[in-house]
């Protein structure tokens, strides 16, 4: 698994967001899939009304975010997902927006096969052993998944796939 240390600024998204529960009543993946959906539809509809702003319309992301608390117990979490803007000036009423704290992060860029186990690749064996942790931002924790369209193939095409992830990332000491 490739990775890189980046450095960003605040970063800008306008997408769909949901607040979901890990229980047996719902399917985590099938509210992820209608937040995709949901984005693609406005992006069918609507597109012109955010065009102008998009960073770069070959990428989508998806934006997961917990609190260690809160996911233990409750087993709640937080799933974003839109594409990234220059601001949130223009947003439209549809649209929720997400603004990401300035942060180092760690770059992975994930082929194939790692696509499907990168969360306990990278949370459970890279970080316990390297010079960095995951940073928190009030008490949360966020990865951001960036999907390029030409370069993730679909999670039934993954050994065709690519897919970068970042995490944000503070020096241990």
């Amino acid at each position: 698994m490739e990775y890189e240390l980046i450095e960003k600024e605040n970063m800008y998204f306008a997408g769909f967001q949901h607040r979901g529960f890990m229980n047996e009543e719902s399917s985590v993946q099938e509210d992820i899939d209608s937040l995709w959906n949901s984005l693609a539809r406005f992006c069918k509809n609507r597109w012109n009304s955010i065009e102008d702003s998009v960073v770069d319309p070959n990428f989508s992301y998806e934006i997961q975010a917990w609190n260690d608390d809160e996911l233990k117990e409750e087993g709640r979490f937080y799933v974003f997902v839109g594409v990234e803007l220059e601001d949130l000036t223009s947003l439209p009423l549809e649209l929720s927006g997400k603004v990401l704290p300035p942060s180092k992060y760690i770059s992975f860029e994930l082929k194939g096969d790692e696509i499907r186990t990168w969360e306990e690749d990278i949370l459970q064996d890279w970080f316990p052993r390297d010079d960095y942790w995951i940073r928190y931002f009030e008490d949360y924790m966020f990865h951001i998944q960036c999907f390029h369209e030409e370069r993730f193939k679909g999670i039934e095409n993954l050994e065709d796939s690519k897919l970068k992830v970042l995490v944000p990332v503070v020096e241990v000491e």
